[in-house]
């Protein structure tokens, strides 16, 4: 970051603000990174400059153009006014000063409101969504944490993304320290090899490597051997662990096999929720889970239903109790009405749906069908664009925002702060034994 930190289109002030000494009528972007440290100072300092600045001095750590209508609206084109550049925590923006290497991506917001695909401001209610209630306070109440359902399963999002880089062992296995399950995502090689890894890109063109890795190209095109060498991009921004983070554990970070990761997963005990990713996974995946003996310690899940429908064709056994042994679950991103149907067509043993689709109406209509729930959040930019443009009342990832979804009655949930939920449930726990 130093090339944008000595840009010589700044002034630079100790802890204070830098502006930019050009013209403000181009787009500017911002970018705030807070300090996981406890003594951490709360404020931030704020850096501005033009785009055109900051892609030219810095190209690798983002475009906004590229950000903001690719991550922040699915796709749909957004007109980009003006950001700001902010970071927080932070030790100096001197010759020679570097960023703490326990600061990550916290924030992606804008100075100027961006339109929505529908045109809608920052007015929503992610709990009148869901149709839940909490204190009117942002701060925990004690009523708040009073949930008569049972307790959500903790289940770390791609491992733990925010303390580590996503889907590498060294992530998943931290996740294993606060979470009962893992998700991660899976490819086939066309050397025949399983990889974990997520990509960019969609569900019709997934893998992407661009801005994952810095290189053209699909992580479908390569031998395990090219996937093995390949150098993350520390500046993407998906990335919520940080480029400090990804530089002073670059030896820990390579995309690793399926294999190594279960044979870790079964040294920890953790659940393993596979996301089938790539074509031509079911099979293979299914023959390594067997072969390794972790038919119980693995779950199976794909926005592609034929994925899952496979499975539980190649596997239709039950248990004793009439669940079944191989459970598999439905991904849905906005469902239909008649999702229900789709997901038990599958052969669905779960739902899993997105955390703002998660109404208490959909969560009875699951359980009701005799299959489990579990939501899934955004990855670190979506979560940060649909806080910052969409709801008034929950915060990034907070304890508010969970309570929220807990109070659905859904079952699991599959989080990019499994710390934070594994806190907030252990407060829950203190307060129902009151």
């Amino acid at each position: 970051m130093s090339s944008i930190r000595h840009h010589n289109s700044m002034k630079s002030h100790n802890h204070g603000t830098y502006k930019s000494q050009s013209s403000r009528s181009s787009p500017v972007g911002v970018l705030v990174l807070h300090s996981l440290q406890e003594d951490a100072d709360e404020e931030s300092d704020i850096i501005t400059m033009p785009s055109d600045v900051i892609t030219s001095s810095c190209p690798a750590l983002f475009s906004l153009e590229d950000i903001l209508t690719d991550k922040t609206s699915n796709g749909d084109n957004v007109s980009v006014v003006s950001t700001e550049v902010s970071l927080s925590s932070i030790a100096d923006f001197d010759e020679g000063a570097s960023t703490s290497s326990s600061t990550f991506l916290e924030k992606v917001e804008l100075n100027n409101q961006i339109p929505t695909p529908s045109g809608q401001s920052k007015a929503k209610s992610l709990t009148a969504m869901l149709n839940v209630e909490l204190s009117s306070t942002m701060l925990t109440s004690i009523m708040d944490l009073t949930i008569p359902h049972t307790p959500p399963r903790v289940v770390g999002h791609r491992g733990h993304l925010y303390r580590s880089l996503e889907n590498t062992r060294h992530s998943i296995k931290l996740a294993a320290e606060h979470c009962h399950e893992v998700e991660i995502d899976v490819f086939l090689l066309k050397c025949g090899t399983l990889v974990v890894f997520h990509g960019g890109g969609n569900d019709q063109n997934p893998g992407c490597l661009k801005d994952y890795c810095n290189i053209n190209g699909s992580i479908l095109d390569l031998s395990y051997e090219e996937a093995r060498n390949l150098k993350f991009n520390p500046y993407h921004l998906e990335f919520g662990c940080g480029p400090d983070v990804i530089e002073q554990l670059a030896h820990e970070y390579y995309i690793p096999t399926l294999k190594e990761v279960l044979l870790d997963a079964k040294e920890t005990g953790v659940i393993i929720k596979i996301e089938l990713k790539g074509p031509g996974t079911p099979e293979p995946v299914l023959e390594l889970v067997e072969e390794l003996d972790m038919v119980g310690q693995v779950h199976y899940s794909s926005f592609d239903h034929s994925r899952i429908k496979r499975i539980r064709e190649l596997r239709p056994e039950r248990n004793p109790d009439g669940s079944h042994r191989y459970k598999t679950g439905a991904l849905f991103d906005e469902p239909p009405e008649n999702f229900i149907q789709i997901a038990l067509d599958a052969g669905a043993s779960e739902v899993h749906l997105k955390y703002s689709t998660c109404t208490t109406e959909r969560v009875k209509m699951i359980h009701d069908a005799g299959m489990d729930s579990m939501i899934w959040m955004r990855g670190p930019v979506g979560m940060l664009h649909d806080v910052s443009n969409l709801f008034h009342d929950v915060g990034n990832e907070d304890e508010r925002m969970y309570l929220a979804i807990m109070k659905t009655g859904v079952k699991a949930m599959c989080v990019n702060k499994p710390d934070v939920l594994a806190g907030l449930l252990t407060k829950q726990q203190a307060v129902n034994c009151i």
